[in-house]
């Protein structure tokens, strides 16, 4: 049994046998039909029971009723408010608030169940309790009129429903200059136009928090969603950051099943469960589903809170400027938000995120997602196993119906799914110490995000779960400020400064290889203010950085003189009307000066979407200006030389020891004679390469053979000739 708040142990006078509930009251408010009652002194069991019917409802007619569900029996008492808040800041127990207006709290004595209306109509209700009979329990249907049974009916009306204040102003436990505004949704298994499925039972209560910056200025704010993994709950979870102009919004995803855990129940990975789990009855040993849909309550659960937020805060919220925030678990209901609904969050930020469930077999013998490991075991138990992959109730963001389970919840699936949609950047650290979500996984979806070219950087160390050598610094929060919903940014892809995550053939301790600090495109940075775009162009000035560490030093220890990086913008605004084969022209100028320049052909999919990239960019700390724009057809059509014109060659490495590569555009197929001369003159090597139009091409010359010393490079197309000097050590 849980443990219960001292209050909680209220009971009235009585005896249960053959009892009924008392003072049965309904009352329609915003979709929802809240029907009220007295409880049952000395109640032995755990439920009560409600119906309606278009007719008063009678010991004679109940079995022809509509069952709505069940409710437990100490279901006015708001359970998870109280396990976070009581014994913290305050004293009080905390009850159900079922009216904002005028306030209405319940006590000990009351019930409580919430009908979310689905039909026009006038509906009688009616609540039953459980007796106690040879045999065990078994449902009591006697039927008082005015007593468990209501004799006025109630006119619903499907509407959108709301959520209600719970608690106000309660100070946070990491910072108490911030309150905690606590709010309650009562949910269940009805489906109508404004709100989805959230539940098996026909109501739960679900609490998330509301908690605003101390500089709430004139300006609307932007605003956060955390997603906490296992264990804890929203208020004792909530980030207690103070950034001025942001909100953050603190979710729970609990379920009131406490053979789990007696005390904190348990969560749904921020996805959902099999629409036949009896979530009261289900314990560790349970056998997973065979049959059914997976729903995902959760997902449909946090994208309606999206919405109320937007909806009840208008003026004060931001919309084009709502991030997600995800650690551990909570990484799932982070990143499923940002890669199911783009177009609604502005950036992703996780850490220790589990990508991948359908990945089995990571070669450390502890991950607890590999195969019969307790991470995978719990997760069948709500969702099926991976060989029977039960239907999801997702549709398909390509093609026709819906995701199998395992389907949709790898990421890397979304990810491909969504490739040219507008999606956030995402920030992600991973641990290779991780026997928790697992290393292995995250190798295939660094290949994943740079071969779908998604924004965002991704840093590793070798952190475990909750502890481990952490050398990457968390980000601040601040950084979500920069990202809106309807601004571009540039994502990089394929850096050749990338650092090597290694590969998934490690069945030795430490059970990983490769760096043991580095990021996927974590040194490309750029500046917000230089992003312009137009229907038909696009620029921006990108740079290479960067990143610091926990101990005060910065990673790399030194730049390199320029780094090539796949350049995409993203979240632009799609150039507009342009015909599929029209000339793009790209762009790459350093210090007002044309490095690099070459044009494609605008090749978008039959739908109309495509990305535009400018690949193999040479990027320098200093700063390059990036452009992207439709080419003018006259100039496009102009002969000119093979070679793109440029005041120099660019060389790297330099110096060089074995060899040196030089990388071109050209903007015609050409025949490129490649020379390397001392300071006198004298050729020492002298080679042709036939180079193809379009690419950026790379030269690799050998210089292994030359003594050490300085000497001249030049490229030539018969238009014109391209020199550097390299130094040879």
């Amino acid at each position: 049994m849980r443990k219960v708040f001292p209050l909680l142990l209220f009971l009235l006078a009585g005896s249960a046998q053959g009892a009924i509930v008392t003072g049965i009251k309904t009352e329609y408010r915003h979709g929802q039909v809240f029907v009220t009652w007295k409880v049952i002194p000395n109640y032995e069991h755990k439920f009560y029971y409600v119906y309606r019917y278009e007719k008063p409802i009678t010991s004679q007619n109940i079995d022809s009723a509509e069952y709505l569900g069940r409710s437990d029996k100490e279901f006015s008492f708001n359970y998870f408010l109280n396990l976070g808040i009581t014994g913290s800041n305050t004293n009080k127990i905390y009850y159900c608030v079922i009216n904002n207006d005028p306030w209405v709290v319940l006590d000990a004595t009351d019930g409580l169940y919430v009908n979310t209306c689905n039909k026009d109509k006038s509906y009688y209700y009616a609540v039953t309790c459980d007796s106690t009979v040879q045999g065990g329990p078994k449902e009591n249907k006697r039927i008082v009129a005015g007593v468990n049974a209501t004799t006025m009916p109630v006119a619903e009306k499907v509407a959108q429903i709301r959520a209600y204040l719970q608690v106000s102003g309660i100070p946070l436990l990491s910072n108490p200059s911030l309150t905690y505004d606590g709010y309650a949704l009562f949910q269940g298994k009805v489906k109508t136009p404004f709100v989805p499925y959230m539940g098996n039972e026909g109501c739960l209560i679900h609490n998330w928090g509301l908690i605003r910056d101390t500089d709430n200025g004139p300006t609307p704010n932007a605003a956060t969603f955390f997603f906490y993994g296992g264990g804890g709950n929203a208020y004792d979870n909530a980030n207690g950051t103070n950034v001025a102009n942001m909100w953050k919004v603190s979710m729970e995803d609990v379920l009131p099943n406490f053979n789990w855990d007696p005390l904190a129940g348990e969560n749904t990975k921020w996805l959902g469960y099999n629409e036949n789990l009896n979530i009261y009855a289900l314990n560790q040993t349970s056998p997973p589903p065979t049959a059914g849909v997976d729903r995902m309550y959760t997902v449909w659960r946090v994208k309606w809170t999206y919405d109320w937020l937007v909806r009840t805060f208008p003026n004060d919220i931001d919309s084009t400027r709502i991030a997600a925030i995800g650690s551990s678990n909570g990484c799932t209901g982070a990143m499923v938000l940002g890669y199911l609904y783009p177009g609604k969050v502005s950036a992703v930020d996780v850490t220790n995120a589990k990508i991948n469930p359908k990945y089995l077999t990571d070669d450390n013998p502890t991950c607890k997602w590999n195969i019969n490991g307790t991470s995978r075991n719990r997760a069948e138990i709500f969702l099926g196993t991976l060989q029977t992959n039960l239907m999801s109730d997702v549709p398909r963001q390509v093609g026709t119906g819906n995701y199998p389970l395992y389907d949709f919840s790898n990421i890397n699936t979304l990810v491909a799914d969504q490739k040219y949609a507008a999606l956030p950047p995402v920030y992600m650290t991973s641990g290779k110490a991780d026997n928790v979500t697992c290393w292995e996984e995250k190798i295939e979806f660094y290949n994943t995000i740079n071969k779908n070219r998604v924004g965002g950087a991704y840093f590793w160390d070798l952190r475990s779960h909750k502890g481990g050598i952490k050398y990457i610094k968390d980000r601040p929060l601040e950084l979500m400020l920069r990202f809106r919903t309807n601004q571009s940014f540039p994502a990089f892809s394929r850096c050749s400064h990338n650092n090597n995550p290694g590969d998934t053939d490690n069945p030795q301790s430490p059970f990983y290889d490769g760096d043991t600090l580095g990021a996927i495109n974590g040194i490309m940075d750029w500046v917000d203010s230089t992003i312009a775009e137009t229907d038909t162009s696009w620029q921006t000035k990108i740079f290479t950085t960067k990143f610091e560490l926990n101990d005060g030093t910065f990673f790399p220890p030194t730049l390199p003189d320029y780094v090539t990086v796949d350049i995409t913008p993203r979240r632009l605004q799609q150039f507009k009307n342009i015909a599929a084969g029209t000339q793009l022209c790209m762009e790459n100028w350093q210090n007002g000066v044309l490095i690099q320049s070459r044009t494609v052909k605008w090749n978008p999919s039959p739908d109309g979407q495509g990305m535009m990239t400018f690949r193999k960019a040479r990027i320098s700390p200093e700063g390059n200006l990036i452009k992207i724009y439709v080419c003018d057809p006259k100039r496009a059509a102009l002969p000119g030389p093979a070679l793109v014109p440029q005041p120099q060659l660019s060389l790297y490495p330099n110096p060089a020891t074995d060899f040196t590569v030089a990388e071109i555009s050209l903007q015609q197929a050409a025949r490129v004679l490649v020379t390397v001369a001392d300071l006198s003159g004298k050729v020492l090597l002298s080679e042709y390469h036939h180079l193809e139009a379009g690419e950026e091409q790379q030269v690799t010359i050998p210089v292994a053979r030359l003594p050490q010393g300085l000497y001249l490079v030049t490229l030539s197309d018969g238009h014109q000739t391209l020199t550097c000097r390299l130094a040879k050590q």
